[in-house]
């Protein structure tokens, strides 16, 4: 969705806030107060010109009841695709966490020098998965360390190739399909974590929370009076309220991350490392 100039604005906002999730939410909040400022003050001149009619008065209230509920709905909306993007990069974690299992165990069967040098990739593997998930410090450390996974990855399904064509048996078919299992899952869990709620759609969440909170003041303005603390406090909980959902849509730099705790217990699960590794 284009937005024209407000995509403009927006740009220069995020700018501003440079990834800050809390000098955002100031300034978010510092725009909802000033676009309800601006309609209780345009609600004030209105009464000044003529005084509303009653019917007038409930019309408002009504439509003002009504962009409130619509904008309670996109939050609902906003907050759901945040949720249910957390939930499959939580479900993607244990499930990729599963499987390196699985193939540290096949490649104890397959045994030899070739699953032990399986195995030992495989942990160094399991510590760069739970590094990736982490996060590095920029964008290019992350792509990085995703070069690095397939690099790996490769290194093992070439000792498992090599395995496979030396003795095709059902313990070697096992170990293929479990690697490409696990290498398949790396890819869901890229592709979870690279999957954020669509711009535009935090964009008309903060542009019509700021088009119902002045039509809030017009009608405050209209109505002769406000109380100003309540005001102050509902739009403070608006505010939060879409930071949240801003938060758990920042899979590597927000506070609300899925965490690493299932690949790390499948690292403990495969025991000390040798000595002289």
């Amino acid at each position: 969705m284009n937005l024209g100039p407000l995509d403009k604005l927006f740009d220069f906002l995020r700018d501003i806030i440079g990834g800050d999730l809390t000098l955002g939410m100031w300034v978010l909040l510092a725009l909802l107060l000033v676009a309800q400022e601006i309609g209780y003050r345009l609600g004030r001149f209105v009464r000044r010109r003529r005084e509303p009619l009653e019917a007038e008065k409930s019309s408002l209230n009504f439509a003002t009841a009504g962009m409130v509920g619509l904008l309670a709905f996109l939050l609902g909306i906003s907050l759901s695709m945040a949720s249910g993007r957390y939930e499959a990069r939580r479900d993607s974690v244990l499930a990729e966490a599963n499987s390196i299992g699985t193939t540290w165990l096949r490649a104890g069967l397959v045994g030899g020098v070739e699953g032990q040098e399986i195995q030992r990739t495989l942990r160094a593997y399991t510590r760069l998965r739970i590094d990736t998930i982490n996060g590095g410090e920029t964008p290019d450390e992350v792509d990085r360390m995703y070069a690095r996974t397939a690099a790996l990855q490769n290194d093992m399904w070439q000792v498992v190739q090599r395995v496979a064509e030396r003795a095709p048996t059902p313990i070697t078919a096992l170990m293929v399909g479990s690697l490409n299992e696990t290498i398949d899952l790396s890819l869901t869990n890229r592709r979870n974590f690279s999957s954020n709620v669509p711009a535009y759609v935090i964009r008309l969440l903060i542009l019509v929370s700021m088009l119902t909170m002045g039509a809030i003041g017009y009608g405050f303005g209209v109505a002769g009076g406000r109380q100003v603390v309540m005001s102050v406090l509902f739009l403070f909980i608006w505010t939060i309220s879409i930071a949240l959902i801003v938060d758990i849509d920042r899979p590597r730099s927000g506070g609300i991350r899925v965490g690493t705790t299932p690949l790390v217990w499948t690292l403990q699960g495969f025991g000390p490392e040798p000595p002289g590794r």
